[in-house]
């Protein structure tokens, strides 16, 4: 028994070791630098740089995931992405490893790694990948910088309702996680797509939830910026007193952070108001933004106030000095279309490729559709064909049993059958004469038999002889007869009549019509009838309402339906008369 119990263990304990992904632990300093790297990546740099001689230690995953926090880190930096062959790696490794969280992760990067290479439909591709990945996991705070990352690349696209959606499912998982410190952004972004599509009481509303959040939690900076942005949406609405109200309270926080926007909207507002001494003031003071939009705008500014003054030696400085930044900056704008056109022909030519592909794909579907549907059909109809001629068969073999059994009894009340069973009565007359004690015995009982039978048939034909005087001198067949008579008009009893005297004569006579064909039709049926009686067949189509071609179409029809072959109108009335 100890020895079982010590094999479960052991196997307990490799299962254990065999289903944790990580194999080794990972180091101490790893273990930090993960960490660091979302809060404090500055500190966390020198920590990787440190560890990379070490990474001939690392195991596959490991270094793996070295790899990973080393481009998080750059990331979370600003380090622009310029290659997409580490994150490949990266991801390509976790595709196949089975830690579901750094797959989610690396699918994250490979979206931010795209977005710097300026393929937004690929970074679109990847950050969906990384939501489909997620499941249930509980990391809300990279959930919400996927969501986030989708709604600036929708916004960028002017793709503005998506955008916001996105966002307010990354506004979402920032509450999840309770990061506050990041909500604001988010709130700020929702308003960004809000004043780009001129819903400007939206866009007020979520830059002073924005801007709450951010006071709230003492984040200065970040409360001065969006009420700078906040201060412009104001001009924008002609609101100059709120607008005011924003910027001034962005002015007290003027140390270490960027003030050119709040300088440059300051300016701004005093331009349009007609304050061209305050206006002059706050514009030169961005005349050293290293920001080329930033000048391009004060450039045309200072051009307009000079244009006021009169001064228009200085307003055509302003002109030529904002005509030369915009060169430069049509230089840069032009070489990065060409880059986001190359990305976008790319994408349109895989767009492109994937179309005529599923085209094709489609297109090869219906016709297996068609084939199989046709296969069907035809099989149906094959199954339908067989089970068809089954059922004539089945039905030709009854109909051929009881014309054989209706021959027979023909055969048996026939004159011929009478002069065969007298035939036999001579012979065994001639037999009886002769002296065989030990058979006449038996001879003499079948003589007796066949003298019975032979009375039994004249018996049965004088009472059918009878039978058919009765029906020849009833008023139902003479009514039948009599049909050129302008008053003779048949009717519904009248058929019901004659099909009972039918029936008393000739042996239940319409229940043996339907013994050689059941799916007779009752026009069928009454043709029989006034077959069986002898009305001619112009008298017929009288009777029935049709004419004689008809009628004599409908007999033969029904001659091959009985005997299941072709045959004339007269070889039914034969067939007919013999029942």
């Amino acid at each position: 028994m100890p020895r079982i119990y010590i094999l479960l263990m052991s196997v307990l304990i490799s299962a254990f070791y065999a289903c944790d992904h990580r194999g080794k632990p990972y180091p101490a300093t790893l273990s930090r630098i993960e960490s660091l790297a979302d809060t404090n990546p500055e500190e966390a740099r020198p920590l990787l740089d440190r560890l990379r001689d070490s990474l001939s230690l690392f195991d596959e995953e490991q270094h793996m995931y070295y790899d990973l926090l080393d481009l998080k880190v750059n990331d979370k930096m600003y380090v622009r992405h310029t290659s997409d062959s580490l994150i490949k790696r990266i991801t390509a490794f976790y595709e196949t490893y089975g830690d579901r969280d750094k797959l989610l992760e690396s699918y994250y990067y490979m979206g931010r790694v795209y977005r710097d290479l300026n393929d937004a439909p690929e970074a679109l591709k990847y950050f969906q990948k990384a939501l489909d990945v997620a499941g249930d996991t509980r990391k809300y705070r990279l959930l919400s910088n996927v969501y986030s990352q989708m709604g600036t690349l929708y916004f960028y696209q002017n793709v503005y309702e998506n955008a916001i959606r996105m966002h307010e499912k990354a506004a979402q998982y920032k509450l999840l996680k309770g990061d506050s410190t990041s909500l604001s952004l988010v709130m700020r972004d929702i308003a960004r797509v809000y004043d780009a599509i001129n819903k400007n009481d939206s866009a007020v509303l979520y830059y002073q939830k924005a801007a709450d959040i951010a006071k709230e939690i003492g984040l200065v900076h970040r409360y001065s910026g969006i009420s700078t942005e906040l201060g412009d949406l104001h001009r924008e609405m002609g609101m100059y007193d709120k607008a005011f109200e924003c910027l001034f309270e962005s002015l007290k926080d003027s140390v270490g952070r960027n003030m050119y926007p709040t300088y440059s909207t300051l300016g701004h507002i005093y331009l349009e108001v007609g304050k061209l001494d305050s206006a002059d003031y706050y514009l030169r003071r961005c005349l050293d933004s290293p920001d080329l939009y930033v000048r391009d705008a004060i450039y045309e500014y200072l051009s307009l106030l000079y244009e006021r003054r009169l001064n228009y030696r200085e307003a055509i400085r302003y002109v030529r000095l904002g005509q030369q930044v915009q060169d430069t900056i049509r230089k840069i704008t032009d070489s990065e279309e060409i880059r986001k056109m190359t990305s976008l022909y790319n994408y349109q030519k895989r767009e492109t490729e994937n179309l005529r592909l599923k085209g094709e794909n489609d297109r090869m579907q219906i016709r297996i559709y068609r084939i199989l549907s046709l296969f069907g059909l035809g099989l149906s109809i094959t199954l339908l064909f067989i089970y068809r001629l089954k059922r004539q068969k089945e039905r030709l073999a009854r109909q051929f049993e009881a014309l054989q059994r209706e021959k027979q009894e023909q055969y048996e009340r026939s004159f011929q059958y009478v002069e065969a069973n007298n035939a036999k009565l001579n012979e065994l007359g001639t037999l009886l004469s002769k002296d065989h004690e030990d058979t006449n015995s038996l001879l003499h009982v079948r003589k007796e038999l066949l003298q019975v039978t032979n009375e039994q048939i004249q018996l049965r034909r004088t009472e059918r002889d009878l039978l058919e005087s009765d029906l020849r001198h009833s008023d139902i067949y003479m009514k039948f007869h009599s049909t050129n008579e302008a008053d003779q008009i048949i009717r519904e009893e009248d058929w019901n009549a004659l099909r009972k005297e039918l029936d008393k004569t000739y042996n239940n006579f319409t229940n043996r019509l339907y013994q050689l064909y059941s799916g007779m039709s009752l026009i069928e049926l009454r043709i029989c009838y006034l077959i069986k009686i002898s009305v001619k067949v112009t008298d017929m189509a009288k009777i029935l309402g049709r004419s004689k071609p008809s009628v004599s179409s409908s007999r033969k029809r029904l001659y091959k339906k009985i005997k299941g072959e072709d045959g004339t109108p007269n070889e039914l009335d034969e067939l007919i008369a013999d029942l």
